[in-house]
Order: structure tokens, then C-alpha cells, then sequence
């Protein structure tokens, strides 16, 4: 069959769907929702059932759910989210798995579309998972099955990670004819081994480790590392940096170094790693973005007792911040191989174009007014109210925010702030998609205790910011067929919100400000939906009636 070009995101889902996969879940975030939406295109064709779940915890259960039932199951994820599954995750590497389970985690160095720049791959000695990372889209396509293989052979669910930058790439990769068969396990009933509770925590936590070691020898021989070169001086690529490294460089091998290219990050390949070190005097590392593996090369370093001097971003040769740029790479190749000459020269002043592109979803977005009338119906009661916003559509109004934290946790700061006993009102501003996500946890802590805070759900449809995705308020799934879309009004009044009131779209010009109005002045908890579509969402009917 011809070589089909792809890009990184269409290459691992191609991975998945070759591998057999049959359960797709996720909650959407860049740059992991671009492999999902590939696979909404392909699902009924292929049988596999995907799915916009409300969270990432909730995807990672129904992911875990289908394994036991003995079928492959991808759950896909960004940086934040894994952290909001990380419970489940805590207890799923004591059990081992049945049917293959990968994580695709897409990472987000440089925070483009996340509130923080957080490393993830700090969390795999906590997770004890094997941790891969592919440099090329090919090598994500290979990796991608090669992880379902892997999760199977050794009882372990595997996760894979990318960053936004290395989804923007395109390669040719080798797709086999369809159709690609689904491996069935049969359902896997067997006492105690998915139910880790006190009594046999340590024994599964003692076999976890045995079944580590074996991954630590498979790790050694993985196709996913290897050795390039002969010289004194070596460079340690993990992942895609690997792939930036040769851009600088060159594809041919340079006299005088030695490259290890990393693509198995957990357990760390320690025998290829000190027969790497051992053969060098000094040894740059290129990672993104934290010095996680350097810090892990140093240990198997002194541990083996090679005097190697390794270099990285604890010496300052590269930086821990952001993504990892060529033109950082070739100033850290200038101040570590003498007389280098980078293959093509890369400058700062044209980092821009080393960016992954932005999609603008904000279009014709109303929040901007929203916050307008809610401060000006604030001023005209002579209130100056505290606002407490929730990532996504929020952030590009954040300096009009007084606080803004992770994506359901505007109603539990509004809260803090009004019992710290602030003088003032404190409002709460969220998306229809976090209501689903995590808020109404919140909420019905808040309905328990009494509180007295303004909490406003600002409508637009759909999960915007990452790609206009439904969530449980939309009456339509991930494939677009009917669904049932759950309505804010009558469960903030069922869990105990007796101010509930809703405004928009038809009426939010003559009525926004009266609902305000009454919402500032209400005592106690309070809850206003403010709907107004944007994008694709405004082409459908939004919500039933409350």
C-alpha cells in the first residue's frame, strides 16, 4: 500500500485503530483531542465506540471498565487532566490490567492552551507505569501499537506522551489494509485481582515492582531507543527533542559524538544508559521541560560509579521553562561541542515560528459584555464584588478576574473567599462544560453549608476553547447523534439552589441586567445561567427549558 502522510495526531490514532482498539474515551484538551477527533471520523467505520466523557476521571474509569471486559481501550488526555485521574490511576497499577490500556497524555510545554507548564513525566515513578514518548509521527504509530502489545503482555496499562508542538509534524507512514481486528479477552472474572483494599495492598504493590523489573529489561532492548555515532561527547534526546536535536545537527552522524535517543522515559533503560555514559566524558541532556531524566542519568551514574559529567538544565545549559526550542538546542551545541556549526541556523528572534499554530475558537465571544453588565448591575448597588473564574473561555478575560485556578474550582475559591469573611460578594463564573466536570461537587458543598456566593454558568454550547466538543448539557454525543442533554436549572434545584434563574440567548439584552440585579441582592447561594451560543454551537438548539 502507497506511504500515506499523516501527522502526529492522525498517526497515533491510525496506531490505535490498527491495534485493534474499541473503546475511545476523553474529555476534551489539546493537544490529545486532536487524535480523538481523527477517531470520531473513523469509528463507526471501524466499530469503536468514542466517547466526550464529563471528565478526565470518568473517561479513565470507563477506559478500565472495558479492559477488565478484556477489549482495548484508549483514553486520551492533557497534562491537568491526568492529574485529575491520577485517583483512579493510584489503584489501577496494583490490579493488573486484562485487556490493553493506553494513555495518550498530551503535555503542554510553554502553557499554549493550559494554566500552568507542568511536566508530567515527574509523576511516573509515583504512577509506576511505563512512560513512552515518540520523537516522529511514524515512530507515535509504532509506539501506539507496540504500547496495546505491551499493556497485554505484562498486565499494565501504558502511557504515551506528546507534546502540542510534535503534533504539528507530517510524515509518510505505512498503513496496512483495513479491516484491523479487535482482540476480544472475554471478560475476566478473578478473585481479588481488580480489587486492591487493605488486606492485600502491600502483596500487589510487592508484584507491581516484579512486574517493573521485567519492563526495566524490556525497556533495555526497546526498538524505541538506540545509539548513533562514535565520539567522546554524548547527547541525550528523549522524545521529540530527539527530533529537534537532528535538526541542528543534521541527519548524518557527526564525528566525535554520541546520540542516545530516548523513547522509552519509564522504567529508564539503566544497562543501555550506563554503557551510553561509560563510553563518554560528558553527556548533554534535551528533554522537555523539567530536568526529569537528567536527574535519573546522574543516579544510574553514580550508581554504576562512571565519573561522566552530564549537563542539562540543572547546569543551566538548556532552560526549565517552556518548550524546548531549536534555537536554545544550538546555543547549548555551541557551549558544549567545540567549533560546532549547527546544520541550519535556528534564532530566538524567530522562535514564533517554532510555535505550534492557535486556533482562534473566541470569535463574536459575549462573555466580555457578560462581565460588563455584571459589573456595571454591581456598581449601580453599590457593590464591588469578588470574581472567581474557571479555565477556558474565561482566559482571555483573566485580568478582570480576581482569581482563577483549575477548571472546577471557582466555586470552592468564591466560597473560601466569602467565609474568610471578605466584606463583599464573592461570584463564582464557570462553563457549561465545567458544570459537568467538577463543579457540582462544589455546589452541593456549598447548598450543605449555607453558603452565601453568586454562581453564574456561562452557556456557549459546548467545550469551546479546545474545538467546539459536546458535553453532558448538549443533546448530541461526540458522533453527533441524538442525546440526552442534562439541564442546570432543574439540578441546581434538586441538590438544594433555590435561587436558580437563566437568561439568554433570545432575551439577553433586555433581561441581563435585571437577572443580575436579583442575583447581587439575593442573600444566601445563588445560581444564574447565562446561555449564549458561539461558533458551531449557535447553528443547533443549545438547551431544553428549565
Amino acid at each position: 500500500m502507497p506511504m500515506k502522510p499523516m501527522t502526529s495526531a492522525q498517526a497515533l490514532a491510525a496506531g490505535a485503530l490498527v491495534s485493534g482498539v474499541k473503546v475511545v474515551t476523553s474529555y476534551p484538551g489539546s493537544p490529545s483531542s486532536e487524535t480523538v477527533e481523527v477517531l470520531i471520523e473513523l469509528a463507526e467505520r471501524h466499530g469503536v465506540y468514542v466517547e466526550w466523557s464529563s471528565n478526565e476521571k470518568v473517561a479513565m474509569e470507563i477506559g478500565i471498565g472495558a479492559s477488565i471486559a478484556g477489549r482495548r481501550a484508549l483514553v486520551c488526555t492533557k497534562s491537568v487532566g491526568l492529574n485529575v485521574m491520577i485517583d483512579p490511576l493510584m489503584a489501577l497499577n496494583l490490579t493488573p490490567v486484562h485487556g490493553g490500556l493506553v494513555i495518550l497524555l498530551g503535555d503542554d510545554p510553554g502553557g499554549y492552551g493550559s494554566q500552568n507548564d507542568q511536566d508530567s513525566r515527574p509523576l511516573a515513578p509515583m504512577l509506576e507505569m511505563p512512560w513512552l514518548e515518540p520523537a516522529t509521527p511514524a515512530e507515535g504509530f509504532a509506539m501506539m501499537r507496540a504500547a496495546f502489545a505491551v499493556s497485554e503482555q505484562y498486565h499494565t496499562a501504558m502511557i504515551v506522551r506528546e507534546t502540542r508542538s510534535f503534533t504539528q509534524q507530517v510524515e509518510p507512514i505505512d498503513l496496512p489494509e483495513a479491516p484491523y481486528p479487535q482482540p476480544d479477552l472475554g471478560f475476566l472474572r478473578e478473585p481479588w485481582r481488580f480489587v486492591p483494599v487493605p488486606r492485600n495492598v502491600v502483596a500487589k504493590h510487592r508484584a507491581l515492582h516484579e512486574r517493573l523489573a521485567v519492563l526495566e529489561t524490556w525497556a533495555d532492548a526497546a526498538p524505541f531507543n538506540r545509539v548513533v555515532g562514535k565520539g567522546d561527547l554524548g547527547i541525550i534526546g528523549a522524545g521529540f527533542a530527539y527530533r529537534k536535536l537532528l535538526d541542528v545537527l543534521g541527519d548524518e552522524p557527526r564525528d566525535g559524538l554520541t546520540l542516545l535517543k530516548l523513547g522509552v522515559l519509564f522504567p529508564l533503560p539503566r544497562g543501555l544508559v550506563a554503557g551510553f555514559l561509560a563510553g563518554c566524558r560528558e553527556v548533554l541532556v534535551l528533554e522537555e521541560n523539567e530536568p526529569y531524566l537528567e536527574t535519573q542519568i546522574k543516579a544510574v551514574a553514580q550508581e554504576s560509579d562512571i565519573r561522566t559529567r552530564i549537563r542539562g538544565k540543572a547546569t543551566g545549559h538548556t532552560r526549565r521553562e517552556g518548550e524546548l526550542f531549536r534555537w536554545q538546542i544550538q546555543q547549548a551545541l555551541t557551549r558544549f561541542v567545540p567549533g560546532f556549526r549547527p546544520a541550519a541556523a535556528y534564532l530566538e528572534q524567530d522562535e514564533a515560528s517554532e510555535r505550534p499554530p492557535r486556533e482562534n475558537h473566541c470569535a463574536g465571544c459575549r462573555f466580555g459584555v457578560i462581565l460588563d453588565a455584571l459589573r456595571a448591575a454591581a456598581e449601580r448597588l453599590g457593590q464591588d464584588p469578588v470574581l472567581v473564574g474557571d479555565p477556558g473561555c474565561l482566559a482571555p478575560l483573566g485580568d478582570r478576574l480576581d482569581a482563577k485556578f483549575a477548571i472546577g474550582s471557582a466555586v470552592g475559591v468564591a466560597d473560601g473567599l466569602s467565609r474568610a469573611g471578605i466584606g463583599r460578594r464573592a461570584v463564582a463564573l464557570f462553563g457549561d462544560s465545567s458544570f459537568f466536570h467538577t463543579t457540582l461537587p462544589a455546589i452541593g458543598n456549598a447548598v450543605h453549608h449555607g453558603s452565601d456566593i453568586l454562581m453564574v454558568v456561562l452557556d456557549n454550547g459546548a467545550t469551546v476553547t479546545s474545538g467546539f466538543q459536546p458535553n453532558p448539557g448538549v443533546p448530541r454525543d461526540a458522533l453527533g447523534r441524538p442525546a440526552t442533554a442534562l439541564d442546570f436549572e432543574r439540578i441546581a434545584r434538586a441538590i438544594g439552589v433555590h435561587f436558580v434563574h437563566s437568561v439568554g440567548p433570545d432575551d439577553l439584552d433586555s433581561r441581563l441586567a435585571e437577572v443580575f440585579h436579583q442575583g447581587l441582592t439575593h442573600p444566601g447561594l445563588g445560581l444564574i445561567v447565562v446561555r449564549t451560543p458561539c461558533g458551531p454551537a449557535s447553528e443547533e438548539s443549545s438547551r431544553p427549558d428549565g
